[in-house]
C-alpha cells in the first residue's frame, strides 16, 4: 500500500492546524541590526552627496589654455565642432567614431535640455598646467575631467583645443589685414 510510506509531514496542512516545521523568520536582534546598516549606509551616502564629503577636487591651477566651442550634429551622421570665437567649423568628428567625445557631449547636451539652455551656447574646453584637461558647460555648472580617462581621452580633446588655437589665430590674421587694408 503506497500511502503507508507517505510520512504525514509531507502532505499539506489542515487549515487551523499548526505546521510540522517552525516558520524561519530570522531573530528579532538580526532583524534590528540589519536594518540599521541600511539606514547608516543610505544616510551617509545621502549626507556625502549633500554636503560633498569624501570628494576630491584635484585644484586646476594656473590655466595653459582654453578653447570655447560649440558642438553640432552634422549631416553624415558626425559632429561638426565650431570654434566660438572665430565662428568656424574647426574639427569634424567623423561617424562611428571618438565615442568617448560623443559621450561627454551627449551627457552635456542632456543636461542642457533638462535646463531649458539653448545649444548654441559654447563649451569651455580647458587645459591646465598640471596637465589637467576639463570640458565645461558655463550654462549648467557641469564638468567632465577629461584626464581622469586616460591619455587616449586627452589625446582626442587635445585635438580640439589645437584646431581651435589655429582657427582663432587664421581669424586674428584675417582681421588684422583688413584693419590693414581699410587704412
Amino acid at each position: 500500500d503506497w500511502s503507508s510510506d507517505v510520512c504525514s509531514s509531507d502532505l499539506e496542512r489542515e487549515p487551523g492546524q499548526k505546521a510540522a516545521i517552525q516558520d524561519l523568520t530570522p531573530p528579532k536582534p538580526f532583524l534590528s541590526v540589519a536594518l540599521l546598516i541600511v539606514a547608516g549606509t543610505l544616510w551617509f551616502a545621502i549626507s556625502a552627496t549633500r554636503f560633498g564629503r569624501g570628494r576630491f577636487d584635484e585644484p586646476d591651477g594656473p590655466l595653459v589654455g582654453s578653447r570655447s566651442l560649440v558642438f553640432t550634429d552634422a549631416s553624415n551622421g558626425g559632429i561638426d565642432v565650431y570654434d566660438a570665437v572665430a565662428h568656424a567649423v574647426v574639427f569634424q568628428v567623423p561617424p562611428n567614431s571618438n565615442q568617448f567625445l560623443r559621450g561627454a557631449i551627449r551627457g552635456l547636451a542632456r543636461s542642457r535640455r533638462a535646463a531649458r539652455v539653448a545649444s548654441s551656447e559654447p563649451f569651455i574646453l580647458s587645459q591646465w598646467e598640471n596637465g589637467r584637461m576639463t570640458l565645461d558647460d558655463p550654462a549648467t555648472g557641469e564638468r567632465v575631467a577629461i584626464s581622469s580617462f586616460g591619455p587616449t581621452q586627452v589625446e582626442s580633446f587635445q585635438a580640439l583645443l589645437l584646431a581651435g588655437r589655429q582657427a582663432r589665430s587664421a581669424a586674428a590674421r584675417g582681421r588684422r589685414s583688413e584693419e590693414h587694408t581699410s587704412e
